[in-house]
């Protein structure tokens, strides 16, 4: 992050009541140890006040704040014969970010070290880490619970919370984050003061305050809103392309599009646009003929919210993707599964949190995990094989296949279809059966025994186990391998 307005930052930071743990105001102290011992202190306090930045001011008198300037200088002050700017840089690990200022105002000189916490582990100086208790340095070592906080607060820091654009005025964020769509999403009244507007933007965490005057548009902020993904170059590479294919492979794209709103702005269009292109079929629907959808509507939905909210930001150059083939529709996404594929209908785990959760608020999909479970029932009442899985090492690929018949299945797809289920009615406090599973494969009662063949199959792979020892055959109960 780069300071814009140095003389802006400091006129903020003296509005600060006093010292707090991630700001440190000194006079001439020009001590290169005790700079890093406060470098490492100042830094860790920030990651455990959830701020993005510490600040260490030079030319201001503690108690008083009052602007006495000072004769230090970063560019001439030296460790040795090395420049102290470089000692520093080199000395604390991991490094870390920093931005030294020397500038003046009102004839005085004064100096800024900025720090942006590395949010991978605790700071070191030497050989210690440190912190600050109160305006005291301590060794970090000696405060537990401090140490296991701040711990905690390096495991929580991701994507989300970084900076997409720095200091923009509030016309600039208004001009790069569409407001209207927030607050429709919001169902709330849109107020007529803009600075009412910024305050709401800063309490959901898409901006905040600069310390310059102005406000940092977060990758949260800019990844859901943006009306053009492209205006910011953390996440210009994260918009979503839909390609429709004319057959069943990739020889022939029948057209192809590239969504540039914000996930948040663009969702509802996205979903349209997909399902607009999803072959169709004719039935009677209450006695009249008509073409209704081969997918189910919330399946589309909630599999790409999924990609969406699920993708690792970290992997540079590619988005989400969704190809539409004559037989199914395949979603990918950057970043392979937190979870093992045989636990992501019933376990719970999100990369993205925030991104997440605020989509969830919004109403874009299902509460917390519960849009996979939700597609695969909706695609059990469709008689639709069912939704596979695809991990690799750098990518999760969705797929949802179109209709076949029991007969056109695979044994590896039947067993599967018979896991997924068995998955189902176990969320529900049920159990699998014959039963159940002839109705999820639309099979009538004369056909129990190429049910009972899967049900073998599916027991023999390891995938569902008896819900009772020493159960009968006639009316066996099952349950997922892992619930037992």
């Amino acid at each position: 992050m780069t300071t814009i307005d140095p003389q802006a930052l400091l006129a903020r930071l003296l509005q600060e009541a006093a010292e707090t743990e991630w700001l440190e105001f000194k006079h001439n102290n020009s001590n290169p140890d005790e700079i890093g011992r406060c470098i490492s202190a100042c830094s860790n306090s920030a990651m455990l006040a959830a701020k993005d930045r510490a600040f260490i001011v030079w030319g201001i008198e503690n108690k008083t704040k009052r602007k006495l300037g000072t004769s230090f200088r970063f560019s001439g002050t030296k460790k040795g014969g090395e420049n102290l700017s470089n000692w520093l840089t080199r000395t604390i690990e991991p490094r870390l970010m920093m931005e030294f200022l020397d500038f003046d105002d009102d004839g005085k000189q004064f100096s800024i070290l900025v720090i942006e916490p590395s949010y991978d582990r605790p700071i070191r100086f030497g050989e210690f880490e440190y912190i600050r208790i109160g305006e005291n340095i301590k060794k970090l070592k000696d405060f537990k619970e401090h140490e296991r906080a701040l711990w905690l607060a390096t495991s929580r820091h991701g994507f989300e919370g970084a900076i997409a654009l720095p200091h923009q005025n509030l016309t600039q964020v208004l001009e790069k984050l569409d407001v209207d769509a927030f607050y429709k999403l919001s169902r709330e009244e849109k107020p007529q003061n803009d600075n009412e507007t910024i305050r709401k933007l800063c309490a959901a965490e898409f901006i905040r305050e600069d310390m310059e005057g102005g406000y940092d548009i977060t990758n949260l902020g800019a990844i859901l809103f943006a009306k053009d993904i492209g205006s910011f170059s953390s996440i210009a590479g994260k918009s979503v392309r839909v390609v429709k294919y004319v057959g069943v492979d990739k020889r022939t794209s029948e057209n192809e599009i590239e969504g540039r709103k914000g996930y948040a702005v663009g969702f509802s269009g996205l979903i349209q646009y997909v399902i607009n292109r999803l072959p169709t079929e004719e039935k009677y629907v209450k006695s009249v003929r008509m073409r209704v959808p081969i997918y189910p509507d919330v399946a589309i939905r909630e599999v790409i919210a999924n990609a969406l909210i699920h993708q690792d930001f970290t992997i540079s150059g590619s988005g989400p993707l969704v190809e539409i083939y004559s037989d199914r529709v395949e979603v990918i996404n950057p970043g392979n599964s937190l979870i093992a594929v045989d636990r992501i209908i019933d376990e719970r785990r999100s990369r993205n949190e925030k991104l997440a959760s605020t989509m969830r608020g919004l109403g874009l999909c299902e509460e917390r995990g519960g849009g996979i479970d939700k597609a695969i029932i909706e695609i059990e009442e469709k008689s639709l094989p069912a939704l596979e899985f695809f991990p690799s090492e750098n990518s999760m690929r969705v797929v949802i296949f179109g209709p076949k018949q029991f007969n056109d299945l695979s044994k590896a797809d039947r067993v599967w279809s018979c896991f997924c289920h068995c998955v189902v009615r176990w969320l529900r406090h049920d159990y699998m059966g014959n039963t159940s599973l002839r109705k999820r494969f639309s099979l009538s009662d004369d056909e129990y025994q190429a049910v009972s063949a899967v049900i073998s199959d599916a027991k023999k792979s390891g995938r569902i186990v008896p819900a009772e020892e020493n159960q009968g055959k006639r009316n066996a109960r099952y349950v997922p391998y892992w619930a037992r």
